[in-house]
């Protein structure tokens, strides 16, 4: 039996959500026995739960951590438990004595280093324990997995890119009519964003490229905007003293069902990314832009975070360092002066999503993982992997 524990799942549509969501039903398409323990739904609008055994606890309080923790001592001990992050999730399972079948997904902002002080030093504490304690760390890029070795270098870690559902992201609309159910302009070539709106995601980035763009390359050119978040007024206030709010669309919060024919209306997907130590802010993969590819678009990111595992340059997308305004500027301008280049990188993008990154690659590769013992090397695992790496 494998048993997820995940807070974070459906009808939740944020990355860890949907990551858990496709492992159980990539499990239970391959014939394991699943349960998953999470918060209860409420009745809440968003994407559908798995049709899988499920136990429920309270979605906030101390009785949700006690009810997760009967929960877990119900499975047989020889279950493997499958944390979607360290915390609160790992910890139950550390603290329920389960730790020697237990394996933790690490996702980049969870593992960054605290800051200093009394009560993050407990914090730091009481991860290292859990992490170390744990049969197993699955990590979403090598650059989230040198978070979890500063954070607990005996940890026993292993790197599994994230997936995307291919066929879900393909979208047969006709780009023009997919523009003008978001009332985007018919004419010129879409810049697409879509994140929250914090201010490490690079948004900044983008709008001070496209305003030191000539005129005539700049108005060839929309940036179109999904999402919410804190940092909206700042960029629509950076945008109006760049004196390009015309070319700017905000679309606020998009979401699940719309996010393929969103992606149709684009011609190149942007994501400027930089690391925050200080907010601890950072693109752990960044499943964003595989969506993207997976829709045929190419993509732009920074080399930042887990962002070089989702992105190989020339196949589908390119990288930038982050805050490189003149390298997405010229960018921005091979766009504007003709588009064909984009649309040979968006066939390359799909063909490279189709081939190396659908949810079933990823769930093939965690099942190989949990078949080994940690610091051995399975042939199959091993070809695809590497190893478990242990101190």
């Amino acid at each position: 039996m494998i048993v997820l524990l995940s807070y974070d799942y459906p009808p939740n549509d944020g990355g860890i959500s949907r990551l858990v969501a496709e492992l159980t039903k990539g499990l239970l398409k391959l014939g394991q026995e699943v349960k998953v323990v999470t918060v209860e739904d409420n009745g809440r609008a968003g994407p559908l739960r798995p049709e899988v055994t499920t136990a429920e606890v309270a979605s906030r309080g101390w009785m949700r951590h006690l009810a997760t923790l009967r929960s877990i001592q119900s499975v047989p001990s020889e279950a493997k438990l499958i944390a979607s992050v360290w915390n609160p999730e790992g910890t139950l399972a550390w603290i329920a004595g389960r730790s020697s079948n237990l394996w933790i997904m690490a996702h980049g902002n969870e593992v960054m280093p605290y800051p200093s002080g009394l009560r993050f030093g407990l914090k730091k504490w009481l991860r290292g324990r859990v992490l170390a304690a744990a049969k197993g760390v699955i990590c979403n890029s090598r650059y989230t997995e040198g978070l979890v070795k500063v954070a607990c270098p005996s940890a026993r870690t292993v790197v599994i890119p994230l997936g995307v559902d291919v066929s879900r992201f393909s979208c047969s609309t006709e780009k023009a009519s997919a523009r003008e159910q978001f009332g985007l302009p018919e004419r010129g070539r879409i810049v697409l964003s879509v994140s929250r709106l914090n201010s490490y995601k690079g948004h900044d980035t983008v709008l001070r490229a496209l305003a030191s763009l000539p005129a005539a390359e700049r108005e060839e050119l929309h940036y179109v905007v999904a999402g919410k978040g804190e940092h909206l007024s700042a960029l629509k206030a950076l945008a109006k003293e760049l004196e390009i709010s015309g070319q700017v669309h905000w679309l606020g919060f998009v979401g699940e069902a719309d996010l393929p024919l969103l992606y149709r209306s684009a011609d190149l997907f942007v994501l400027c990314t930089r690391e925050d130590s200080r907010g601890r802010g950072v693109e752990g993969f960044g499943l964003v832009f595989l969506e993207a590819q997976a829709a045929g678009i190419p993509v732009l990111g920074t080399r930042a975070g887990g962002i070089p595992d989702a992105i190989k340059e020339g196949r589908g997308g390119w990288l930038v360092q982050p805050d490189d305004i003149e390298a997405l500027r010229n960018k921005l301008s091979e766009l504007a002066s003709g588009h064909e280049k984009f649309e040979m990188q968006g066939i390359e993008a799909r063909r490279r999503a189709e081939s190396e990154c659908t949810w079933d690659v990823y769930v093939d590769k965690f099942c190989e993982i949990l078949e080994l013992q940690p610091g051995t090397v399975g042939a199959t695992a091993a070809s695809n992997l590497g190893v478990l790496k242990d101190v």
